[in-house]
């Protein structure tokens, strides 16, 4: 039996104490609504520290996995992140591991500065207020494979940032990536 606590539990132990916390200083019969932005900012904030705890903790990738599988006897494989970052090497290793299944896995790695042909690019304006790209990974927390399935990964920064995801349902239907240097819009006017 392990006693590692998930970021999941300490979480909901910082929440349960910031309640009693709050319930003791009450002055009672007064009603207020449960979800407030108040609260929802100190969720958020907990939330916020608790995830930057967990991922500057040291041990924690030993402890858990960046990635588990689980295979079914249907010979599907069900394909869990355990974290939003699976580095290249990660990448790799899961590819080795998932080959006996029938299911193929590609690691794209993108030169600096430049996204695949028709991905959407959030835009922002930097400290000298010029137009700068922002990044967002998106990553589905379970994914089902089956036999004869593609499993993509792409990676900005020659590998050290993942990109995005895909999963195709063969080899034949998997969409290059073209990669192109983002360009943001015009803006509009009203």
């Amino acid at each position: 039996m392990t006693t590692t606590t998930t970021f999941e539990d300490r979480l909901l132990a910082e929440l349960q104490e910031e309640i009693g916390r709050r319930e003791s200083r009450r002055v009672p019969p007064v009603r207020r609504p449960l979800l407030t932005g108040r609260r929802l900012a100190l969720a958020a904030g907990l939330c916020a520290a608790a995830g930057l705890a967990v991922v500057l903790a040291p041990g924690t990738p030993a402890e858990s996995p960046a990635y588990a599988l689980e295979r079914h006897d249907d010979g599907t494989v069900t394909l869990t992140a355990n974290e939003q970052y699976i580095d290249v090497g990660d990448q790799r290793e899961l590819a080795r591991r998932l080959r006996p299944n029938g299911i193929e896995v590609e690691v794209q790695i993108l030169r600096p500065g430049y996204v695949c042909r028709g991905d959407t690019v959030l835009w922002a304006h930097d400290s000298a207020g010029e137009r700068v790209p922002l990044f967002t990974f998106h990553w589905a927390r379970k994914i089902t494979l089956h036999r004869g399935n593609v499993l993509v990964f792409v990676n900005f920064n020659d590998g050290r940032d993942p990109h995005k995801v895909d999963v195709y349902p063969t080899e034949a239907d998997v969409e290059p990536c073209v990669p192109v240097k983002p360009t943001p819009d015009r803006p509009r006017r009203a």
